[in-house]
């Protein structure tokens, strides 16, 4: 089995799960785990990082999301994203119910939500996530609110909590991201968008076992980020473990 860890969905064309879908089964992926998306436009990325624009909406559609498994169920697992800049107390009653109606882990988006993840909200966030037993992913960013240091300071905080940094951490070669999931057993990564050298270097240092596949669609596809997995010169039992075994294993599937 083959589970794509990390693939945006929105009503859009270019990202809705008919599309999806049929990239799925061009790359032979039986599952994907949906992050909401739509709070970028992604085929204008750039314009988000250098500031030039702002996030459409920063309210996150989860209730998408959740429409999308209930119509898909045999393929789309989901995770929330959570909005920091909330009241603590909204946010915890939000997260419950979301664990409630099925979600599986939570998304952070510094880019959109900008909030530190060492912010009261974001440890309150982390802390709930440890009880509800729900995976923590965060992208990073090239500044310290966000920095993959800072993921690390959260995992050595919330010993409950399995966090997940993103695309490998930040920039073309996150060494830190890769030394944090060699040495905390609570720090994983997700590959997608990661050049090869990063994810070879990754199996390498901090195993398989820390690792799963992601696609990051419709930014990119499932086939190209199977690709570099493929090319890995690991067993066979190794890249199931990146495939499908991480993830499932992080979701208690």
């Amino acid at each position: 089995m083959i589970i794509d860890g990390h693939a945006h969905i929105s009503p859009e064309a270019h990202s809705n799960a008919e599309t999806l879908i049929a990239a799925m089964n061009d790359a032979e992926v039986s599952r994907a785990v949906l992050i909401p998306g739509g709070m970028l436009d992604v085929r204008q990325m750039t314009d988000y990082v250098t500031g030039k624009k702002k996030p459409e909406t920063v309210e996150p559609p989860n209730d998408f999301v959740l429409q999308m498994i209930k119509e898909n169920p045999d393929y789309f697992i989901g995770f929330c994203c959570m909005n920091p800049n909330e009241k603590i107390d909204v946010i915890t009653e939000k997260l419950e119910q979301h664990a409630k109606d099925g979600f599986k882990g939570v998304k952070m988006a510094p880019m959109v939500h900008q909030f530190s993840l060492l912010g009261k909200a974001s440890k309150s966030i982390a802390d709930l996530c440890g009880q509800l037993g729900m995976p923590y992913y965060t992208h990073t960013l090239f500044h310290a609110s966000a920095s993959t240091s800072s993921v690390g300071t959260l995992a050595k905080e919330f010993k409950n909590t399995n966090f997940v940094i993103g695309h490998m951490g930040f920039g073309p070669l996150d060494v830190e991201a890769i030394e944090l999931a060699s040495t905390l057993d609570n720090v994983y990564l997700e590959t997608s968008t990661a050049n090869f050298l990063s994810i070879k270097m990754a199996v390498e240092k901090a195993g398989a076992e820390k690792m799963f596949y992601g696609s990051e669609f419709p930014m990119s596809d499932p086939v190209v980020e199977r690709t570099k997995i493929e090319r890995l010169n690991i067993p066979d039992g190794q890249k199931e473990q990146i495939y499908s075994k991480t993830i499932l294993e992080l979701l208690k599937a």
